[in-house]
């Protein structure tokens, strides 16, 4: 029974870990942490090895990526070259291929592990099912969503050349 009661409670660290961690998401934001237990319950975790590619440009994207631990590397094809380019990196606490909870449709760039990464995936699907049965979260979730993206295309349109 005593080694029920640990396992118990190691399970319960890592639950209470994961809440944590998602309650620093930028995405998350405004969710509270009763709530994201529902959130959690809503991701798939995965861990990917140094060097993975988590899916190539072109693919059809159906889910978005947190990081949870690793290091993430999103490059694209460049069309003259050829060449593929890093063009950005992703860290823990990080997320990426948030479009694909608006659409369906073909990545715009490639992404694959430098390291050991583990990564919580959140599935178009999945969060159209939490606007349905939680709207009060599902809410939070795509209004952070809209604010994020509205932001980071500030971010290309301001740029000098743009």
């Amino acid at each position: 029974m005593r080694t029920l009661n640990i396992l118990n409670q190691i399970y319960d660290e890592q639950i209470l870990a994961k809440l944590g961690f998602l309650k620093s998401i930028k995405l998350f934001e405004g969710i509270r942490k009763r709530q994201l237990i529902h959130v959690l319950e809503s991701l798939q975790e995965r861990t990917y090895l140094k060097g993975e590619t988590i899916f190539a440009q072109g693919d059809i994207g159906r889910a978005l990526f947190i990081v949870f631990s690793g290091k993430i590397a999103l490059s694209r094809l460049d069309a003259v070259t050829q060449k593929s380019e890093v063009i950005a990196e992703v860290h823990p606490g990080e997320f990426f291929g948030e479009m694909a909870l608006l659409e369906e449709m073909p990545r715009t760039a490639s992404a694959h592990t430098t390291e050991d990464t583990k990564v919580f995936m959140l599935f178009k699907i999945k969060l159209d099912t939490l606007l349905f049965s939680r709207p009060a979260i599902g809410v939070v979730i795509a209004s952070q969503l809209a604010k994020i993206l509205s932001a980071r295309l500030r971010t290309i349109i301001e740029r000098p050349g743009a």
